[in-house]
C-alpha cells in the first residue's frame, strides 16, 4: 500500500495471473462515486487476465473548501453562486483526476492507452436551477461531475476516453469479450481468490469497464 500526494490513494499492486507473455498494452478502468473514484488497471486477454494495479483516487478539493457534493451544497444559494460553487467543484475534480490517472499510470510498466468510465443515468439537458430544486437529481449531478472528471483527466493524458453505462456494462461486455454474461460475472467473481481484496462491485465494474476498452481498442 501507498499513500500518494492525496489524489491516488489505497494503491495495491495485484499479484499478476500466469500469461504466455508480458502484456504490450492496458486499459485503465474508474468507478466514480462522490469525491472518490476506485481505479484497476487490466491487461492481457480477458481468458488469460492479469490486474496490474487496483487503487482509489481522491477528486474533492483538498482543501476542503468546496464540498464534494457541492451540488447539495449550492441547493438554497442564488443562481450565480450556485453555478460557481459547482463549475468550482468541476474544475477541482477535474485536475485531481488528472494527477491520480497519472500517478497510476507512471505505476504499471507497460502502455495504457485507453481509460473507461462507468457512468450513471442523467437526464438530458437538464439546467441547473432544476437540479438544484431536486434532491435526486443533485445526487445524480454530482455522480456526473466525477465520471466527467475523470473522462476529462484521462483525455488531458492522451488516452482514448470512453463513457460505458452502468446499465449495459454486462451486454457490452459479453458483446466485446465474446463471453456469455453468466460467464463473464462468474470469472471476474472468481478473480477475487487469485488476487485478494479490495475486489467489490466498484473494483469488478472498472476491471469490466476496462476490458471492454481494451478488447475494443485491439
Amino acid at each position: 500500500m501507498l499513500r500518494m500526494n492525496g489524489a491516488l490513494d489505497a494503491l495495491t499492486h495485484s499479484p499478476r495471473l500466469p500469461m504466455s507473455g508480458r502484456p504490450r498494452v492496458a486499459a485503465l478502468g474508474c468507478r466514480a462515486h462522490t469525491g472518490w473514484a476506485a481505479l484497476v488497471v487490466v491487461a492481457g486477454r480477458f481468458a488469460r487476465p492479469e490486474i496490474l494495479l487496483r487503487g482509489r483516487a481522491e477528486l474533492a478539493d483538498p482543501s476542503g473548501r468546496v464540498r464534494k457534493n457541492a451540488y447539495q451544497a449550492a441547493r438554497g444559494l442564488e443562481p450565480t453562486a450556485a453555478a460557481n460553487l459547482v463549475k468550482a467543484a468541476e474544475r477541482i475534480a477535474a485536475a485531481q483526476a488528472a494527477v491520480a490517472l497519472e500517478q497510476a499510470l507512471q505505476e504499471v510498466d507497460t502502455v495504457v492507452r485507453s481509460c473507461a468510465v462507468v457512468v450513471g443515468e442523467f437526464p438530458a439537458g437538464a439546467r441547473l436551477e432544476s437540479i438544484l430544486a431536486s434532491h435526486a437529481l443533485a445526487h445524480a449531478a454530482e455522480g456526473r461531475l466525477y465520471q466527467r472528471a475523470l473522462l476529462q483527466g484521462a483525455e488531458s493524458l492522451g488516452l482514448d476516453a470512453e463513457a460505458i453505462p452502468k446499465r449495459s456494462i454486462w451486454e457490452e461486455g459479453e458483446s466485446a469479450l465474446g463471453v456469455t454474461q453468466d460467464e463473464l460475472k462468474h470469472r471476474i467473481d472468481d478473480l477475487r481468490r487469485e488476487i485478494g481484496p479490495p475486489w467489490a462491485e466498484d473494483q469488478k465494474l472498472a476491471a469490466l469497464a476496462a476490458w471492454i476498452a481494451l478488447a475494443r481498442s485491439s
